[in-house]
């Protein structure tokens, strides 16, 4: 085999590799275009920093969806509620409804639920208070953890979620 040859060879081996390696890895660094036709449903606020950061509210993938760690702002963007957690909690979860309605889906249909915390030990009772409150009868898989700092100094509390669907909803 010629020193050509064995380049062209060791060349395709290595478009193979990146190739299979593209079509693994899945959707990290897709365009929006290349998720849309993958069916994906995006939902955005209108928020600033959605386009700033590079994320969805949430996303509908086949039958699920995945629902950003929702915090307490306005329609406008504007963090609610400072120094008072359960004020955090009840517009983080009123902000997790404007996605299920945007996707026509109830609260029953949610799987799990993740709650972050500042201050898990002070703040614990109230979270589990107010999450009960929010799934009523239903029973999700949920998380509850501590953490150190969330993305706004005065933010207390962020709520993701995760849902299944039916193929009509």
């Amino acid at each position: 085999m010629t020193k050509s040859r064995r380049r062209f060879g060791i060349g395709a081996v290595v478009a193979a590799v990146v190739a299979t390696t593209i079509t693994f890895t899945g959707p990290q660094g897709a365009s929006a275009q290349d998720q849309a036709r993958r069916g994906w449903d995006h939902f955005t606020f209108g928020v600033p920093w959605e386009e700033s950061y590079g994320y969805s509210q949430g996303i509908r993938a086949g039958d699920e969806i995945y629902i950003s760690g929702q915090v307490s702002h306005d329609a406008a963007g504007n963090f609610v509620g400072a120094g008072d957690f359960e004020k955090q909690v009840r517009t983080s979860f009123d902000n997790l409804d404007k996605v299920l309605a945007h996707y026509k889906v109830p609260r029953s249909q949610i799987v799990s639920i993740k709650i972050f915390t500042k201050d898990l030990r002070q703040n614990f009772d109230t979270a589990a208070r107010l999450h009960k409150e929010y799934v009523g009868k239903h029973r999700t898989t949920d998380t509850i953890v501590g953490v150190s700092e969330l993305s706004v100094p005065e933010q207390l509390v962020e709520i993701e979620a995760i849902v299944k669907v039916s193929p009509r909803s």
